[in-house]
């Protein structure tokens, strides 16, 4: 497909943010769209992740917008007339250290007034509804929910396959190589087969953001960080959750509905730098920390590892939104993590500020001027977890708040209890008017 001269919005990225974006701006009118991708669509983080979607988040702020994202999946299928695989596999949080289990009480009283259905269990309970921990490190108990899981490769083509009843054009295996500006702002974008004129352009492109950015004369603080992933032979399905935990260090595994495990452990001091390579480090790691965890594992076969890139900026929420630096330069990046969870849905809103002029009122706390221009390529070490998100359950991403704004939730309902986790029902809430994942 050759290129077109002129569009009225370009994309760089077909991942999760760009695809998002390019269908959601075709549902509103927008007329010439245009997304490149330096690979094949899915080629950066969207495909090597795993796709968690979940709602329990360690802030008010953060929960509320995480309701509506899931409200989006849950409603995905229908709307791009696809199977994407979002299941209620269920998420256990496991706690280690007394200073964990009294953060964690307060945070399921949080999720309890919003609708979210999470329940703090005891040591006893937590190896009787996940005996994979029995005889491995002393659990202090768990937080359960219903959360799900969704799979990124049936996300990818069921957008990729609804954008191609659209005037939508994506363009594989084309690299941006420029940018022309001038005080008006963003004039062209220019690539390996050739230069597109414009005056928008989303910056999408991931853990290639960064690079993107500087060719535009923009400069913004995300950086990316290397994860990995590996995964083993089927064996016979037990594990009835998405398990995750951050002491000592972070790690987590589940699953398939296949009975493969998919798992990882995360090296703090991974350099930021854009790599998808993986390693012995990581094997070696991962095998190390999941059979002290559960020894149950140690007999399990690796059979594939991989590695891909979260996009970190300081503060661990994602970039949305135009910036002043350039004028018609937008960005969706910066998803620390969180991208297949929240892309979706703040695409949506970004497409809707696009359109309309007026951002609305929950992407105000992700748009990109919240950050100085800066040259500075340093990146925040990796702290403890519960350290980046204030001092507790009403603590938004500006410090302790009380606010109750966002997204509209369902009706308050949760368990505060030890002795029996939330039902695996599927609720819709959300606001669904008007996406990082996990």
């Amino acid at each position: 497909m050759t290129l077109p001269n002129t569009a009225d919005v370009v994309i760089v990225g077909a991942g999760i943010g760009g695809l998002c974006a390019a269908r959601e701006l075709a549902a509103r009118g927008v007329g010439r769209i245009v997304v490149l991708e330096r690979d094949y669509p899915g080629a950066g983080a969207t495909g090597r992740n795993v796709a968690r979607i979940r709602r329990m988040q360690l802030t008010e702020e953060l929960s509320r917008v995480a309701i509506a994202c899931q409200a989006k999946y849950e409603r995905m299928g229908s709307e791009l007339g696809a199977n994407v695989l979002f299941y209620r596999l269920g998420y256990a949080w496991i706690l280690y250290e007394q200073d964990e289990v009294e953060r964690m009480r307060d945070i399921v009283g949080m999720h309890a007034r919003l609708g979210i259905r999470s329940a703090l269990l005891s040591p006893s309970d937590t190896l009787r509804h996940l005996p994979i921990f029995e005889g491995g490190e002393p659990v202090a108990g768990a937080v359960l929910s219903d959360d799900a899981i969704v799979h990124h490769d049936a996300v990818v083509w069921a957008h990729l396959d609804h954008l191609a009843s659209t005037p939508v054009e994506v363009h594989p295996r084309t690299t941006v190589i420029g940018v022309e500006a001038d005080a008006s702002g963003v004039r062209a974008i220019v690539t390996d087969h050739g230069r597109i004129e414009t005056r928008v352009v989303l910056n999408a492109a991931g853990g290639w953001s960064g690079g993107l950015n500087r060719l535009a004369g923009v400069r913004m603080p995300n950086r990316p960080r290397r994860r990995e992933v590996l995964v083993t032979a089927p064996i016979r399905r037990t594990i009835e959750a998405a398990v995750t935990f951050y002491r000592p260090s972070e790690g987590w595994f589940n699953q398939t509905l296949r009975g493969e495990i998919v798992m990882g452990a995360v090296d703090p001091d991974e350099p930021a730098g854009v790599d998808q390579r993986s390693s012995w480090a990581f094997l070696r790691r991962t095998a190390s920390l999941m059979t002290r965890k559960a020894p149950a594992l140690r007999d399990v076969t690796v059979i594939r590892q991989w590695g891909g890139m979260y996009d970190i900026t300081p503060d661990h929420l994602p970039i949305v939104g135009p910036t002043t630096q350039l004028s018609g330069w937008w960005q969706a990046l910066g998803w620390s993590g969180r991208g297949m969870l929240l892309a979706p849905y703040l695409t949506e809103l970004l497409a809707e500020h696009l359109v309309s002029g007026e951002a609305p009122d929950v992407l105000q706390q992700f748009l990109p001027d919240r950050f100085p221009a800066t040259d500075d390529e340093a990146t925040p070490p990796e702290t403890d977890y519960y350290a980046r998100y204030g001092s507790g359950a009403g603590s938004g991403p500006g410090g302790p708040t009380g606010s109750t704004s966002g997204p509209s939730t369902g009706p308050t309902s949760g368990s505060t209890s030890t002795d029996d986790p939330p039902a695996s029902t599927i609720t819709s809430s959300g606001n669904t008017t008007s996406s990082p994942g996990a």
